[in-house]
């Protein structure tokens, strides 16, 4: 994704400063509060500069963030049939490091991007259940029924 140098810059520094402070919290709904830095920088460039992939980037960011913040705010509520993503907090700093080189690299950010959806989906109701069913079936493949 090509972006005008003076926007790029302020959005790799965003986005510096996000995955900085994703690693250092250790509270997840605090965690979570800094990716909605991700979604917000991307946003601030789109007012000046709109892209159909920087649409597509704020829009799964978004979504994303939504659908764990939900999952959190269910768990904080009782409700613990779904858990979260196994790892999803480490997956989504990696992921926004990988979203950061492909802009810095000026590369297409889509296959990122699939990676970061799939981390909202699977803390979804139809995600989990899903991961749970493929897990199954290849239990079955190997012989080992769970």
């Amino acid at each position: 994704m090509e972006i005008p140098e003076g926007f790029k810059k302020n959005l790799l520094s965003e986005l510096e400063f996000t995955i900085k402070k994703m690693k250092e919290e250790s509270d997840v709904s605090r965690k979570l509060y800094f990716f909605t830095a991700t979604y917000g920088a991307i946003g601030r460039v789109m007012r000046y500069y709109p892209n159909n992939e920087l649409t597509m980037a704020h829009a799964i960011l978004n979504i994303c963030y939504n659908q764990l913040n939900d999952r959190i705010n269910r768990l904080k509520a009782g409700d613990v049939v779904i858990q979260l993503p196994k790892n999803w907090s480490e997956q989504l700093i990696d992921y926004v490091s990988e979203l950061k080189k492909a802009i810095q690299e000026n590369r297409s950010t889509y296959p990122t991007l699939e990676k970061i959806i799939e981390v909202g989906y699977l803390a979804s109701g139809a995600g989990y259940y899903s991961n749970q069913y493929i897990n199954y079936l290849e239990s079955l493949q190997s012989g080992r029924e769970e």
